[in-house]
């Protein structure tokens, strides 16, 4: 078999590797098992869930009545009445803070607990951009790998060529080094994306909570489906349904309510008691109620009469809710511009994709056929073989990183919008 019979051989084989990152999605699957493995462990997600769960224990503390007061007095020196002298004295208090006191800090804890069920959802969307993030990125690495590999075999195939026509006297040995040389340097190439392979298993062991040694398949194809919903339709969702949005609107309803809060402080509160008077009835004593035990109520009002603390406190409040509603803009202007950057990116890999599939590979390939056989015939010499061939693995490569890059700005954009695409 001929040098240019076997090249183009392993050529096919390699052009069919290539275009195998065409639309997969049998691999999807195995995607969202990894993210569903991660939000079922990562413990950051576990943590958050906690914060909330202890969030919603916070109601009942702050909305209910604080706990009453029971007093015990005996006299030691007992004052003297007409009935007879007092002994004993049991009184039972409760404070009553004034209307709507109470149910405005429940209202303000239950908008904490939303605050915390929003902050879970970004926190479980971080998650699942990072894991996705690094299985195309370990994609990536993958299918490099086997490309390298198949460059190494053309790389034998070209060593044998330029030994043939060294040993006929019509090549140098030169041409044989030149062959080593370049073998050498894609060992180099193969050992740093090995490298790259180990850091990334790590980083998606760790989102997973797994131990960072534990082994991760080979990753062979992704789904490579394009999206085509306008931006202004993402845009739109993301700011429906962005989590950072929805804790800040649940801030600012907090914040509403402390100040509705804060002009009730110079409303007053009030403690009611009852009390128990024991009296014991003596010998001599005239009166026909002698030795009859008193009862008592008695009503305490709590003036707030010093207005300056209740202004500041209304003043305070009124700048917190001015201070989150322009936290609020902020945030939905760094969201609109998160999703026009990662839709920018979005659709320029689309048509660096689109040059790739529409004719740039084919054309390296042809061109690296064509550079074989004039080689072969003399016309070119082995340094013009091993630049086509560069070219060709330069395009394979660039390919799959840019089919790589391409998915990871869909879950940029993803991530943008809230955790999913409209």
């Amino acid at each position: 078999m001929s040098v240019f019979s076997r090249y183009a051989g392993i050529l096919i084989m390699s052009f069919a590797l290539v275009l195998a990152v065409l639309p997969a999605r049998a691999q999807t699957p195995r995607l969202e098992a990894l993210v569903a493995e991660a939000l079922d462990r990562n413990p950051a997600l576990q943590a958050a869930r906690h914060r909330r769960a202890a969030a919603t224990h916070r109601r009942p503390q702050v909305a209910s009545y604080s706990d009453p007061v029971l007093t015990y007095t005996r006299w030691l020196s007992s004052p003297e009445t007409r009935v007879g002298p007092q002994r004993n004295v049991l009184a039972f208090g409760q404070q009553i803070p004034y209307p709507g006191k109470l149910s405005l800090r429940g209202d303000m804890s239950g908008e904490e607990t939303a605050v915390e069920t929003a902050g879970i959802q970004s926190i479980a969307r971080d998650i699942a951009y990072e894991v996705k993030s690094v299985y195309y990125d370990l994609f990536r690495v993958d299918r490099s790998l086997r490309i390298l590999e198949d460059y190494l075999v053309l790389l034998e195939t070209f060593t044998g060529a330029a030994e043939e026509k060294y040993a006929t006297g019509s090549g140098s040995q030169a041409d044989v080094l030149k062959s080593h040389v370049e073998a050498s340097e894609i060992l180099k190439r193969r050992i740093t994306l090995e490298g790259e392979r180990s850091a990334l298993v790590a980083r998606l062991n760790g989102a997973l909570s797994r131990p960072p040694d534990t082994p991760v398949d080979r990753i062979a194809a992704i789904d490579t489906t394009r999206y085509a919903q306008p931006e202004s339709l993402v845009v739109e969702r993301a700011l429906e349904v962005r989590q950072e949005l929805e804790a800040v609107d649940a801030r600012i309803r907090r914040n509403e309510l402390g100040l509705r809060l804060a002009r009730l402080g110079n409303r007053p509160d009030f403690t009611v008691q009852a009390s128990y008077v024991t009296v014991p009835k003596l010998e001599g004593n005239p009166a026909s109620d002698a030795g009859k035990d008193a009862f008592g109520v008695m009503l305490s009002v709590h003036l707030p009469l010093f207005r300056k603390r209740t202004r500041a406190g209304v003043q305070e409040a009124m700048a917190r809710v001015e201070e989150s509603r322009y936290a609020r803009r902020s945030i939905r202007d760094a969201v609109a511009a998160e999703v026009a950057e990662a839709y920018g990116r979005l659709r320029h890999s689309g048509r660096a994709l689109d040059v790739y599939e529409q004719g740039l590979i084919t054309q390296a390939e042809n061109s690296v056929l064509a550079t074989l056989a004039a080689f072969q015939s003399g016309q070119m010499d082995f340094l013009d073989l091993l630049d086509a061939e560069r070219m060709v693995l330069r395009t394979r490569l660039g390919y799959v990183a840019e089919t790589a890059n391409y998915r990871k700005y869909i879950s940029r954009l993803e991530r943008a919008a809230g955790g999913s695409l409209p």
